[in-house]
């Protein structure tokens, strides 16, 4: 049997020698192979008349706007989609419509078999929405490397409202760039979405992003779908990017590397505070004149003043990247090769903590001290014990006085606050001993459970991101979460809650920014308190987190932040 590489080379001159053969061919020469270009014609058919044979100019273009057809959103130029009507490729003819009853075959439930009205390769579904895999962009690749019957259908259906189509799934499945469009849902709430056509969900390289529910009034609807990897045009990297279920589907390509898709041993999950390797030679083995790294992502990135993580060595073979927050990053390796072309890996780091936890940011957070508050199991007390004094906090709750490796706080009688102790066990040094206050955790000899990683008082934390750990919460425990301010000065707080290290919600991103949030200048008192959610923890039979996390509004509001001024109640 031959080796995969002359294999791929013999494939590369049978495709090119009929590229050669096709150049000089005229519409009347006999069928030499079938036409390549998908508009149903044989390979001397001229379907736009341009003297160009359909298969020598790719897809074919019926309206002649310099569009493929299948590239063409209208491709018979009548002002009418392509989607919408089935794909006319004829400007002529209207589509077929077999039986007069005004639905075009291709997406006529009465209609049996595969359309033939408009030769655009749609297949007409026993249910509706149709299908109208017809639209899926063109890739160039080759009919050997990729015969058809190992493509994965694109799934787009005809134009039509996701909410009213009861397809509130997470999916594009119109394939019009939107997730979910005007689907309700509860304001802060975060779900994973899928910004490719929804057949390429979870094929080859594509991998979900992330989409948040923005407040619409009472409810809300799915913001834009952000992160992820959606489709791109086919590399020869060993990898699927197209998703069509192909792999390197590139004539002549012979890879010297291989990029890694979802769930590819070489990309484990990292966690927050731990260095994490970028080895490039894992995924690239030829030569090299240079390497370059670089990341995004992060939910606080927009938000921070300053970056929530760091790389290292972002122009060397291999680099550190080291997160400080939760969340789905997005790494890209570049080579510049020997042969001076580039080859390009782009795959998701995801970042997670165990438990329950929250992280808090602020893009004041150079100039003022916010402060982050969790209760303890079913606490329902005041969140302070003075109304007068911002740094007598109750001893029920979690923040910088109680849960850091040091105790700061002082007990109104004198002495310090106890630790706060909710039953758990401890954790071990693992889990924190990376973070700024790590040598003050070693000195203790372990992670307290409940803990405050950071304090940003503007001395030992400046401009970063405060979070509160519960690593093993048990099952049906209730949490409230709340962000005070006392400061005088009007800030924007935004607040991730991750469970099982996965995001469940944000509050206070914008355009759902906390209003009016700022604590009462020059007053001792305890200032403004941002009563965010209540979060009720699951544990499955696997030992995994999940969470039920209810938004607060002020009482008797079923909108609106809970927001007061130098009141403690809970």
């Amino acid at each position: 049997m031959p080796s995969t590489t002359a294999l791929r080379a013999l494939l590369w001159m049978v495709s090119a020698l009929a590229v050669a053969l096709a150049a000089g061919c005229s519409c009347d020469t006999p069928n030499r192979r079938p036409d390549a270009g998908r508009d149903g014609g044989a390979f001397c058919d001229d379907q736009d008349g341009d003297t160009i044979c359909d298969a020598d100019e790719g897809e074919g273009d019926a309206d002649g706007d310099g569009n493929p057809n299948l590239l063409d959103p209208d491709s018979d130029g009548d002002g009418v989609l392509d989607r919408d009507e089935a794909g006319d490729l004829d400007p002529s003819t209207p589509p077929r419509d077999g039986n007069g009853d005004g639905v075009p075959d291709a997406f006529d439930p009465n209609v049996p078999g595969p359309d033939a009205g408009g030769r655009d390769g749609g297949v007409r579904s026993d249910t509706p929405p149709m299908l109208a895999d017809a639209f899926v962009e063109d890739t160039g690749i080759v009919e050997e490397l990729c015969p058809a019957s190992a493509m994965v259908p694109a799934g787009c259906l005809v134009s039509l409202d996701e909410a009213a189509s009861a397809l509130c799934n997470r999916l594009d499945d119109d394939c019009d760039g939107a997730v979910d469009e005007r689907c309700d849902c509860e304001p802060g709430a975060v779900q994973p979405c899928f910004r490719g056509p929804p057949g390429h969900r979870g094929v080859g390289a594509c991998q979900d992003g992330m989409q948040r529910c923005i407040a619409t009034g009472e409810f809300g609807n799915w913001g834009a779908c952000e992160g992820g990897i959606a489709p791109t045009a086919e590399a020869c990297d060993g990898l699927d990017n197209d998703c069509n279920g192909c792999t390197d589907e590139v004539v002549g390509c012979i890879p010297d590397g291989s990029c890694p898709g979802p769930g590819d041993p070489r990309v484990p999950d990292g966690a927050p505070f731990v260095d994490y390797p970028l080895r490039g030679r894992d995924f690239y083995t030829g030569g090299a004149r240079s390497w370059s790294w670089t990341v995004s992502g992060g939910p606080c990135d927009e938000i921070l003043p300053r970056r929530s993580y760091t790389v290292s060595g972002a122009g060397s073979e291999s680099a550190i990247f080291r997160p400080t927050l939760s969340g789905d990053y997005t790494v890209t390796m570049t080579v510049l090769t020997d042969a001076g072309t580039t080859f390009t890996c782009t795959w998701i780091v995801h970042v997670a903590g165990p438990g329950l936890r929250i992280e808090m940011c602020y893009p004041e957070s150079e100039t003022q001290d916010l402060d982050l508050f969790l209760s303890a199991p079913g606490y329902a007390g005041n969140w302070y014990i003075d109304v007068n004094d911002a740094f007598q906090p109750a001893r029920e709750v979690c923040g910088w006085h109680n849960c850091e490796a040091l105790i700061r706080g002082t007990l109104p009688a004198g002495g310090p606050y106890p630790r706060a102790a909710w039953g758990y066990g401890t954790s071990p040094l693992a889990e924190c001993e990376g973070g700024p206050l790590g040598p003050q955790w070693r000195a203790l000899g372990f992670c307290s459970n409940p803990r405050l990683d950071i304090d940003n008082n503007l001395s030992e934390g400046i401009g970063v991101a405060e979070n509160i750990n519960v690593d093993a919460p048990r099952e049906g425990e209730r949490f409230r979460i709340m962000v005070q301010n006392f400061t005088g000065s009007p800030a924007r707080p935004a607040v991730n809650v991750y469970c099982g290290g996965r995001l469940v919600t944000t509050y206070g991103v914008a355009p759902d920014v906390v209003p009016g949030y700022a604590g009462v200048s020059g007053a001792i008192g305890i200032g403004a308190m941002w009563r965010v959610a209540d979060v009720t923890t699951h544990i499955d039979a696997g030992g995994e987190t999940t969470c039920d996390v209810v938004p607060l509004h002020p009482p008797g509001a079923s909108v609106g932040y809970d927001v007061t001024y130098d009141d403690r109640r809970f």
